[in-house]
């Protein structure tokens, strides 16, 4: 069920949980210096929801580019099935926040 670099090295797990924590951390000092100096205005905003936006568009083609790239090179496997797994949850929840703030507005 694991792979054979897991099994051999399950400590691995461990440094990338350290990695995510480490990484929240300078998140959360980032944002206390960004407020404390004002940069989050009502442009920043503007721009980072733009780029969010674009992003989110960009993602989608990505996945659907990444599909039968998966399917030619690895077969239908699991690394299929995470992908159309991402794909379905990423259409889901692009659904779900576009009646959000249809009905916001």
């Amino acid at each position: 069920m694991f792979s054979q670099t897991f099994l051999e090295a399950p400590w691995l797990v461990f440094i990338l949980a350290l990695n995510y924590l480490f990484m929240l951390i300078i998140f959360l000092i980032q944002r206390r210096i960004g407020k404390k100096n004002h940069r989050y205005d009502e442009r920043y905003y503007q721009v980072n929801n733009q780029a969010k936006g674009r992003t989110w568009d960009i993602m989608l083609v990505i996945m659907l580019i990444a599909t039968p790239v998966v399917i030619i090179f690895d077969g239908i496997g699991f690394a299929f099935f995470l992908i159309n797994a991402l794909y379905v949850l990423h259409c889901i929840i692009m659904g779900i926040a576009a009646a959000y703030y249809s009905a916001k507005e």
